[in-house]
């Protein structure tokens, strides 16, 4: 598949975005606001459909991935890891404010993030080189834990880009050409040969919307 034939430890991790919190849209990275009643049930909708029975569940630590990845382990009867570098981004003076609320107050920032989100950071928030090393960190853990295994990490929007990111290596500011829906699902496989070189390929994105 890649390069000459040989064999390779194949991981399969499927990101799945947590569902609607309470308060509705807004810009939450360290706010940690529980699911809404419609949030469990679209991350319930999208797990369904998916037909998977997973060998593990990673999940943020924040109650809107925890909260439902625990009840997933258990329903399962799967292992669950909770890694605190799978937080999503801090957003700074931006935190609680609604895109309408944002874009009126920082249209300028806003306009610069979108453009290059590598290249500037929020007053009072997390640079994007330290959310994507956590980040960038905390998969290499989960695919060492996981090898050979399929596995689901219940995670943040900013977490899928950033994996995107990691893992496919494109820019950060291309990740935007792609939707990131409450309760979408990615689907990654790592493969990694004996050398412990990888190469990943994206199956697909956003699939089993709740």
């Amino acid at each position: 598949m890649f390069g000459q034939p040989q064999t390779f430890d194949t991981t399969t991790l499927d990101l799945i975005r947590h569902g609607e919190p309470e308060g509705g849209v807004r810009y939450r990275g360290s706010v940690d606001d529980p699911l809404c009643h419609r949030g469990w049930e679209q991350l319930r909708n999208s797990t369904s459909q998916s037909g998977c029975r997973w060998n593990a569940v990673f999940s943020s630590p924040m109650l809107r991935c925890h909260a439902f990845a625990s009840a997933l382990s258990q329903q399962q009867q799967i292992p669950l890891t909770v890694i605190d570098g799978l937080r999503e981004l801090c957003f700074g003076t931006l935190e609680g404010l609604t895109p309408e609320q944002a874009w009126q107050q920082y249209p300028e920032l806003l306009t610069k993030l979108w453009q290059d989100p590598a290249g500037h950071t929020p007053p009072e928030g997390e640079p994007y080189s330290d959310f994507l090393a956590r980040v960038s960190e905390s998969l290499d853990q989960v695919i060492t834990a996981a090898k050979n295994q399929h596995v689901l990490l219940v995670v943040h929007g900013g977490v899928i880009r950033a994996a995107l990111t990691y893992l496919l290596n494109i820019q950060p500011s291309d990740t935007f050409c792609f939707e990131v829906p409450y309760a979408g699902m990615t689907r990654l496989k790592i493969y990694t040969d004996q050398a412990g070189r990888r190469n990943t390929a994206l199956t697909f994105a956003n699939r089993f919307q709740g």
